[in-house]
């Protein structure tokens, strides 16, 4: 059995819905073939409210026939909803009102078969994956646990703060780094300097990673601000320097995002 289970104003296609295939394959793109065969572990979110989703938590819960539940718990985020700027990110900037977004357990799917040309070379395996951890399954529960919406409103339990802290860190990870890159800018350096500490800090991050240093799931702050700096740094790739001070000052957003639960009208 599959059950599917939304949240108010977000719901979810289950993988058995008839209608499934015919939505999945656009979000798909050219991976469609292969990335059907993750089905089960895919399903369809629908944003059905008039605010845009910044971020989201996906439980799956797998019972066997032994009885043992096996759970996974996805978090999918876009601190750019909050920050701004998203125009230099690949992905969407969140999930807007009357969209969907296509979610797989354990791998980032939507709209990455038309991003990396060598990204269906490595799929099998989570199909694999997939097929062994469902070898002996008698139920499958997919669960949208919780959300953020872009003016910072929680909808869903929210188990553990585990979206509230996740993103929150993240979107502060973010401002910090713009912070920093925006008030070099208004002190005079050049966009080179102003740039430099988050070079520094991945030529360090590098260098942990090839000494087998990597940080552990306890070490979220050092994971979002790993992540942060990676989305800031785009900018440099994306525009010539000459642009960037105006453009920062023009769409950057450094007010502290405030996560507040939503009240039931």
């Amino acid at each position: 059995m599959i059950h599917v289970r939304g949240l108010d104003g977000l719901s979810l296609v289950s993988p058995v819905d008839p209608a499934f295939d015919d939505l999945a394959t656009p979000l798909l793109g050219r991976i469609a073939t292969l990335g059907l065969q993750l089905k089960p572990f895919l399903v369809i979110l629908r944003n059905e409210t008039t605010e845009t989703v910044a971020s989201y938590s996906m439980t799956w819960r797998v019972t066997h026939i032994s009885g043992q539940v096996s759970t996974f718990r996805n978090l999918a985020s876009f601190p750019h909803v909050v920050c701004g700027g998203a125009f230099i990110s690949p992905h969407p900037p969140g999930v807007a009102p009357g969209s969907p977004r296509l979610e797989a357990n354990g791998i980032v799917i939507h709209g990455w078969g038309n991003l990396d040309e060598y990204y269906d070379q490595f799929l099998p395996q989570f199909v694999n994956d997939k097929n062994r951890t469902l070898a002996r399954a008698v139920d499958l529960q997919i669960e949208l646990d919780a959300a953020i919406f872009g003016d910072g409103s929680l909808v869903g339990p929210d188990e553990g703060s585990f979206v509230a802290e996740n993103f929150g860190e993240y979107v502060r990870a973010t401002q910090d780094w713009y912070r920093g890159v925006i008030d070099a800018l208004h002190a005079g350096r050049s966009v080179a300097e102003a740039f430099s500490p988050i070079k520094q800090f991945w030529e360090e991050v590098v260098d942990q990673r090839r000494a087998g240093r990597l940080p552990g799931r306890e070490d979220r702050l050092e994971v979002w601000k790993q992540q942060a700096a990676a989305d800031v740094s785009r900018w440099r790739d994306k525009f010539p320097e000459t642009e960037i001070p105006k453009l920062l000052d023009q769409h950057i957003r450094l007010a502290p995002f405030v996560i507040h639960r939503r009240e039931v009208k």
